[in-house]
């Protein structure tokens, strides 16, 4: 039995017979009562299902909602300049809430740089989510603008959940990148992080690969290790910072906002989770996209939430002056990190 919730194994069957099935005609509609935002493809036959990951059975999404509440630790993926990822997220810890879960919510995009400013601003009395991203410097991060992750924030504030920094700076996984984890964190800083445990070498080979396609071609292979190195390092911080909400005495575990690349059950923080702490049940949601083939068989999630896209052009193209400077960043003098928006292994 899961410390705060049931166990996943009997979640799916619970909801079978607790709840209404959904008809099919109402899986392209969001559950939040207001059409899709983005348009791109929004006549997939995918659009707005959802599927259990490993076995790809329709879910609906109260049942959805079923099993992640009973998981201690809930993963939610997303695209990070999709609005319905974030409104589905939303929608998500909203039905949590209510599900009587009192989660503290880590996200990726927010570093431990941050953290002093962050706390104070949710101990101000008139504190409130269209504020938090001036707060915390939101403007000066590169991720894509506040108003997105906006809901999210709500939601947490309206429930008095925490909110918490999930990420190492900037800095410092570049620096990461460049000269190895144990160099920046130190000795004592890899068994926290789970980085004291190599990842699998097809496990490795796989991120590997995933990086130099989300470069597009642009990237040196001899900068990989680096960027796997980084990568490594991000999951590793955010498993860590999970553990550390879940402890808290004020929450009943931990829900985390991040990319979909981070979220993914065969890799990433999952995997670092499992190794750190057995014994608590995860459940991971990627929200992704539909692609003009038909959606992948065994997604590497437990459930997967399918929307309209964002925009119908090619990432290469429209980030190649970046990924240009970026190949000359990897020149034998200098390195860069896997990024948080087209080009990363998020």
């Amino acid at each position: 039995m899961p410390r705060f919730g049931l166990p996943l194994s009997l979640v799916p069957l619970l909801a079978m017979i607790l709840l209404p099935p959904m008809p099919a005609s109402a899986q392209s509609t969001p559950p939040w009562g207001t059409p899709w935002e983005t348009t791109v493809r929004a006549a997939h036959p995918d659009v707005g299902t959802l599927r259990a990951g490993p076995s790809g059975t329709a879910r609906t999404p109260a049942e959805a909602v079923t099993a992640l509440a009973g998981a201690d630790l809930v993963l939610l993926g997303e695209k990070h300049d999709n609005p319905d990822h974030h409104r589905a997220r939303a929608w998500i810890l909203e039905r949590l809430v209510e599900a009587g879960r009192r989660p503290a919510v880590v996200m990726e995009m927010l570093d431990s740089t941050q953290a002093e400013a962050l706390a104070a601003y949710q101990a101000r009395p008139d504190a409130d989510a269209a504020g938090l991203g001036e707060a915390v410097g939101w403007a000066r991060t590169g991720w894509p603008d506040w108003t997105l992750y906006q809901p999210i924030a709500a939601v947490a504030l309206d429930a008095g959940l925490p909110i918490l920094p999930g990420n190492l700076p900037t800095a410092e996984v570049r620096r990461i990148a460049r000269d190895g984890a144990e160099a920046v964190l130190g000795a004592a800083g890899l068994a926290p992080r789970g980085l004291d445990t190599p990842l699998p070498d097809a496990l490795r080979e796989s991120l590997g690969r995933e990086i130099l396609d989300s470069h597009c071609g642009m990237l040196p292979e001899p900068a990989v290790p680096g960027m796997i190195a980084a990568q490594r390092a991000r999951d590793g911080e955010m498993a860590r910072a999970l553990l550390a909400a879940a402890a808290r005495p004020d929450t009943d575990g931990a829900l985390l906002i991040a990319g979909n690349g981070h979220v993914r059950a065969d890799r990433g923080v999952p995997w670092t989770l499992a190794r750190l702490a057995p014994d608590l049940s995860i459940a991971t949601l990627g929200v992704l996209e539909v692609g003009e083939a038909a959606a992948p068989d065994t997604p590497p999630f437990d459930l997967v939430w399918w929307t309209p896209a964002l925009e119908d052009v090619d990432p290469c193209e429209k980030f190649a002056a970046q990924l240009e400077r970026l190949r000359e960043r990897h020149a034998p003098d200098g390195h860069d990190t896997p990024g948080h928006g087209a080009t990363g292994a998020d």
